[in-house]
């Protein structure tokens, strides 16, 4: 398992064997992450949850936050890995976005509860662990742009909103996890969620592409901005009316 960016020190060189037991550490630190939090899981817990010993589990990671590190490069890499494989086996291209955004919505439910925990622990991250995040997340965002560049192909598009697009298709998904218990109650199963999703983005991106109608503006953005001064005039207006 290799971790990006950011070097977290092993004290041993058998590359095989720190893939292995990082595994194991991740698995147990997910496991009283989740139920814990950051700062209420204490290493020994994490160790016997990996079926470590202390002493083993310093081979492999220095701190708390190491492992809180590698938790999140873990869920990084599985879900940009997860989009690309699904892009590149969907063969039809008009296929590709819901295809990728189901195999992503899938993987991010399926890991509900650690996602939880990385979004409430976020700001746990030591200085140089948040610039490799930032970084991954940059890249986990290009993954989205080249999906639907390769959706738009032979299409006249507004770069802006590719970009803005893909900003926001990364990060759709998470109303599993953060509105979940909402949308279980609201709606007969998550699959419907899913596909009511992905039909509200079937149609929504297609607002990436330029049209002739692009100098049609909504009526609303037409009028001038009214002033602070010409809002607080008009409600007293009102109130003298009353």
């Amino acid at each position: 398992m290799k971790v990006h960016g950011k070097e977290v020190q092993a004290n041993i060189k058998n590359a095989r064997l720190i893939d292995l037991r990082r595994r194991q550490i991740i698995e147990g630190a997910m496991q009283v992450f989740a139920a814990k939090g950051f700062h209420g899981a204490s290493v020994r817990e994490i160790a016997d949850a990996a079926g470590l010993t202390m002493g083993t589990m310093y081979n492999y990671v220095r701190s708390k936050e190491d492992i809180l590190y590698i938790v999140y490069d873990f869920m990084t890499t599985i879900l940009t890995d997860g989009l690309r494989k699904t892009i590149e086996e969907t063969k039809d291209p008009r296929e590709k976005v819901s295809a990728a955004l189901r195999h992503n919505m899938e993987m991010i439910y399926q890991y509900r509860d650690v996602i939880m925990f990385l979004y409430r622990e976020a700001g746990n991250y030591d200085r140089e662990s948040i610039h490799t995040v930032l970084a991954q997340e940059t890249k986990y965002i290009e993954v989205f742009e080249e999906l639907l560049r390769l959706h738009f192909a032979g299409r006249k598009i507004s770069e802006f909103r590719l970009k803005m697009a893909a900003d926001i298709l990364s990060y759709l998904n998470v109303i599993l996890v953060l509105r979940g218990w909402s949308l279980r109650r609201r709606y007969k199963s998550m699959d419907d969620v899913v596909n009511g999703i992905l039909a509200f983005v079937e149609h929504a991106i297609e607002i990436v592409e330029e049209t002739d109608r692009e100098g049609v503006e909504c009526r609303h953005f037409r009028k001038a901005a009214k002033s602070q001064r010409e809002r607080r005039t008009k409600w007293g207006n009102r109130e003298k009316r009353k």
